[in-house]
């Protein structure tokens, strides 16, 4: 049975829930574009810093990269176009090395943060820098608009009320140069809705899943903002 939307306009459907339970009831999406749980390691070192509130150290459940690799693996069924995810490296590499089931492995991509976190310890260098796995359908010609230009990006870390938001910039140039208009991108780690938000601005369909109401509630508010006019 189809779930019932948190959050629904023209553009953006919002499910609050587990994935593994939404996702096979969505049927047919384009693309994937999301931001999966990262390791334990880096899970422990996650910060946030709230408006007049002290520095505190967030804890999060950890997932394995057997654990994603297999969420991903029944994705694919529903799935024909690009798979990008911004990821623990230690999960990239192993991808690159055993692609989840029905994907095949492009590109290990890097966001270089202008303004990354320095090393608390100060006996070491911070590492100052995320991976990016870019994979795609398995059989199917991959394409996209950016020609031979590398999967990099140079671009500050911003600081909000979730503490993993990438840059919005960032995911702008995902939907922009991997998926054409009209097109349906999954996000089945929403967070707070950087990748719902990005769709809709550039004029894609987009679902999100968050387990996490009080995140649902901020990605409701961000999809009820104006559209910018980013022609």
């Amino acid at each position: 049975m189809k779930p019932k939307p948190f959050y629904q306009d023209e553009s953006v459907t919002i499910y609050h829930g587990d994935c593994r339970k939404i996702v096979p009831n969505l049927g047919q999406v384009n693309h994937i574009i999301t931001d999966p749980p990262y390791g334990q390691n880096t899970h422990n070192n996650a910060r946030l810093t709230f408006q007049n509130k002290p520095r505190k150290t967030i804890d999060f459940a950890s997932v394995t990269a057997d654990e994603i690799s297999k969420l991903f693996g029944a994705m694919s069924t529903q799935c024909y176009g690009w798979l990008i995810a911004t990821m623990d490296w230690r999960h990239v590499a192993q991808f690159e090395a055993r692609p989840p089931h029905g994907w095949k492995f492009l590109r290990f991509g890097v966001w270089l943060k202008r303004n990354g976190m320095p090393q608390m310890t100060g006996d070491r260098p911070a590492q100052g820098w995320e991976a990016i796995a870019y994979l795609h359908r398995d059989g199917i010609k991959p394409t996209w608009k950016g020609g031979g230009r590398a999967g990099n990006y140079i671009l500050p870390k911003q600081n909000g009320e979730h503490p993993t938001t990438k840059p919005i910039q960032m995911i702008l140039s995902f939907v922009d140069l991997f998926t054409d208009q009209g097109q349906v991108i999954l996000d089945p780690f929403m967070g707070s809705g950087t990748t719902l938000r990005a769709a809709k601005d550039l004029g894609r369909k987009a679902i999100g899943i968050e387990i996490e109401e009080r995140y649902c509630e901020m990605a409701a508010k961000r999809m009820a903002q104006k559209v910018l006019d980013l022609s």
